[in-house]
């Protein structure tokens, strides 16, 4: 068809690609906050207490209503925690956190590894260490959760889910709906495809996963894909909590 008849079929419409369009951000919202109910389903009867909170705000307020007055707080390395910004509302709460930065083990504080904290005396780090385990509430994130309610992470060296298997009062994962994914399969693919390539770039580590974009199970000594948890039902006799996000967030 010719321009000028298709000018003539078309008379007096005025065509605009964006009368087709569609509201994308609430249509996302919509569906975040249903994939996030079918998860937290899922999560609950796995025997935790799930909860979805449909942004980071939300979510941190619902956080905090799970933190008694005064409670010592260890936090697992965490983006997503990070970035519910909670220090000044923790002080607020009288409450003292203890990240996983500064909880080492007597050979962590001989090797003085960068970027964490290193007390005064190796006693002095094993009492945190102590505080820390056994903490009012610990607090991580989680690199992948099943649609089918599992809860799955990997680790360099332990310190960053130690705590949300056992020892603390109260546990909560906080993920945002960027870690939800369909099984444990897609889990592990999860983590060797995204999680694990970005945490080593946060390191600043030349691993082979950086270089092809992909864990490719490698050997290097700096490997930060040692420990594998999978939490397939609530531990027993324990206070689980799982805050799901309605915001892409962490690694």
């Amino acid at each position: 068809m010719k321009r000028d008849e298709l000018e003539q079929c078309l008379r007096g419409w005025k065509v605009r690609l964006r009368d087709s369009a569609h509201d994308v951000e609430e249509i996302q919202r919509r569906f975040y906050a249903s994939k996030g109910a079918a998860a937290v389903r899922s999560l609950e009867k796995n025997g935790f207490t799930a909860h979805y909170a449909a942004s980071r705000g939300e979510a941190a307020a619902l956080l905090l209503s799970l933190i008694p007055d005064g409670a010592v707080v260890g936090v697992g390395d965490s983006h997503t925690i990070y970035a519910l910004d909670l220090d000044e509302k923790l002080a607020a709460k009288g409450c003292q956190a203890i990240p996983s930065m500064a909880a080492l083990t007597g050979t962590s504080y001989d090797c003085n590894p960068p970027g964490h904290y290193r007390a005064p005396t190796r006693e002095e780090a094993g009492r945190i260490l102590a505080a820390y385990l056994t903490a009012d509430v610990f607090l991580l994130g989680a690199n992948a959760i099943t649609m089918t309610g599992e809860i799955v992470n990997v680790d360099g060296v332990g310190s960053r889910v130690v705590g949300g298997i056992y020892g603390p009062d109260r546990i909560v994962v906080v993920a945002g709906i960027n870690k939800l994914v369909p099984d444990e399969r897609a889990a592990r693919e999860r983590i060797a495809f995204v999680a694990a390539p970005m945490n080593n770039l946060k390191y600043d580590r030349a691993c082979a996963c950086v270089k092809t974009g992909r864990c490719p199970s490698c050997d290097a000594p700096n490997r930060i894909c040692n420990v594998t948890t999978i939490l397939h039902k609530k531990p027993m006799r324990s206070d689980y909590h799982v805050i799901l996000i309605g915001e892409s967030l962490g690694f």
